[in-house]
C-alpha cells in the first residue's frame, strides 16, 4: 500500500512539473504584431510603433502614373523619398508604387509603400504639398 502511495505522489509532481514547463514555454510565445498603417502628407514626420521609428516623407521624385479616366499600355509609377530615423541612424529610402523597390527595411522593420493620393489627374499637375502616403510598418521575424 505505502508503495502505491508513493507511485501516486510521484506521479502528480510530475503532473505538476510538465503544467509549469508547459505553462512557461506558452508564456514566451513571441505573438506577431499587426502592421501598422502611416499617413504622411508631404514634408510631414510622424512617430511610428510607439516611437521606435521617425518618418518624413520628404516628396514624390516622380510620377508616371496612368490618370484617372485614360487608357495606358502600363499603370505607370510614381516614386516617393523618405527619411527614417531608429535607434541609432537615420537612413534615406525611395519607394516605387509599381516598380522595385515597394518596402525597405530600417533595424527590425520592414516599410512598405501601400498607396500615394491623390490619382493622377489628365487636368492638372499635383503640388508637392497635396500628396499624402500610406506606409504599412510590420515587424520583421527573428
Amino acid at each position: 500500500m505505502e508503495f502505491r502511495v508513493r507511485l501516486e505522489r510521484m506521479l502528480r509532481m510530475k503532473l505538476a512539473i510538465i503544467t509549469l514547463i508547459s505553462t512557461l514555454l506558452f508564456a514566451m510565445t513571441i505573438t506577431a504584431q499587426s502592421p501598422e498603417t502611416v499617413s504622411l502628407k508631404a514634408g510631414q514626420r510622424k512617430s511610428a510603433v510607439k516611437g521606435r521609428l521617425k518618418i518624413k516623407f520628404l516628396s514624390v521624385e516622380e510620377d508616371s502614373r496612368c490618370p484617372e479616366g485614360a487608357q495606358c499600355i502600363w499603370a505607370g509609377n510614381a516614386k516617393i523619398k523618405i527619411s527614417v530615423s531608429g535607434m541609432y541612424e537615420t537612413k534615406t529610402f525611395e519607394l516605387n508604387t509599381n516598380m522595385a523597390p515597394q518596402s525597405v527595411t530600417m533595424d527590425c522593420w520592414a516599410i512598405e509603400i501601400e498607396s500615394l493620393l491623390p490619382a493622377k489627374s489628365a487636368d492638372k499637375a499635383t503640388d508637392q504639398k497635396d500628396y499624402v502616403a500610406n506606409l504599412k510598418i510590420t515587424r520583421l521575424q527573428r
